[in-house]
């Protein structure tokens, strides 16, 4: 499992678990938290997607 996999999938629980809290302030803290994991997914797929860039072009260099 990468890791922007394990973000998203925390994000997804943590909204699924503010639309069952009853207490507002719970609520918005976990929204809250949902968002920083999404933040964190999106960084994530930004450096797998670089990581993969990287090493295409390594390769690339090696085979010239």
């Amino acid at each position: 499992m990468s890791a922007a996999s394990f973000y998203n999938q925390n994000a997804i629980a943590e909204r699924s678990a503010a639309r069952q809290e009853s207490l507002p302030k719970r609520r918005q803290q976990r929204e809250r938290s949902a968002e920083r994991w999404e933040e964190m997914a999106r960084a994530a797929e930004e450096t797998e997607r670089r990581t993969a860039i990287n090493e295409a072009q390594k390769r690339a260099r090696e085979l010239s």
